[in-house]
């Protein structure tokens, strides 16, 4: 068994440890001679790939797997070639083990493969993969892709600040505006319950582009209009 421990005294070979939740241990998995329990330890570096970096990245793998049918090992040494190939040749001999990457690479190798995913239109089996993301640059993935902020299914470009009805877009300048990509019916929500309200209850973080991300991502003619949305549904 598996848990997290803070090491809380030292002295010569008698550690003394505090687990970070209730352990109830099992007896099977005493020791039959000495009747004391036995484990294999491992001091963690802080500034390394977390339990939970580990677990996303391995639940991507799990869903290319079942999308593609090629077995999660077969998935995960292609996307670590492709990723020390094209992003970090660096990171030749990528390990995704405790230690052996920092927090940093492993949150670029996340974002890699999220790219990977929108590029070839891999569905993902959790919606945590959306909803409060911690890191703001996979929400320009999903605004980029067109992927709602919220279900990851195809959403729609809108300004977070009301731009008003009947403006030109190509003569707003975009980059001085917040944005999220949202499916019509969040966006009808959205305007039913408030910004404030909305954003709070789905974890929503709008982002700002800079003038080339808004070209790059075409943003302009395809903007909808909120109040034109809202009078249209209602």
């Amino acid at each position: 068994m598996d848990f997290n421990a803070t090491l809380k005294s030292k002295k010569a070979g008698v550690l003394t440890f505090e687990a970070d939740i209730d352990i109830k241990l099992p007896t099977y998995l005493k020791n039959t001679d000495t009747g004391l329990y036995q484990a294999n330890i491992t001091i963690l570096d802080p500034r390394g790939i977390t339990k939970d970096q580990r677990g996303y990245i391995y639940g991507l793998f799990n869903d290319i797997s079942e999308y593609t049918g090629y077995p999660p090992e077969i998935v995960k040494d292609f996307l670590k070639g492709e990723f020390t190939t094209e992003k970090r040749p660096d990171l030749e001999n990528l390990s995704l083990a405790f230690n052996a990457i920092s927090q940093y690479d492993a949150g670029e190798f996340i974002e890699f493969i999220l790219e990977w995913c929108f590029k070839n239109e891999v569905p993902f089996r959790h919606q945590k993969y959306f909803v409060g993301s911690e890191h703001t640059r996979m929400l320009f993935l999903y605004l980029k892709y067109r992927k709602c902020f919220i279900s990851g299914e195809r959403g729609d470009v809108a300004h977070f600040e009301a731009v008003g009805m009947g403006r030109n877009r190509n003569k707003i300048d975009h980059s001085k505006h917040r944005f999220m990509c949202l499916r019509r019916d969040y966006h009808i929500e959205q305007h039913t319950i408030g910004l404030e309200a909305f954003c709070e209850k789905y974890k929503i973080i709008p982002i700002k582009l800079t003038p080339q991300q808004v070209k790059e991502f075409g943003i302009g003619k395809e903007i909808l209009d909120e109040q034109y949305i809202y009078k249209k549904e209602y």
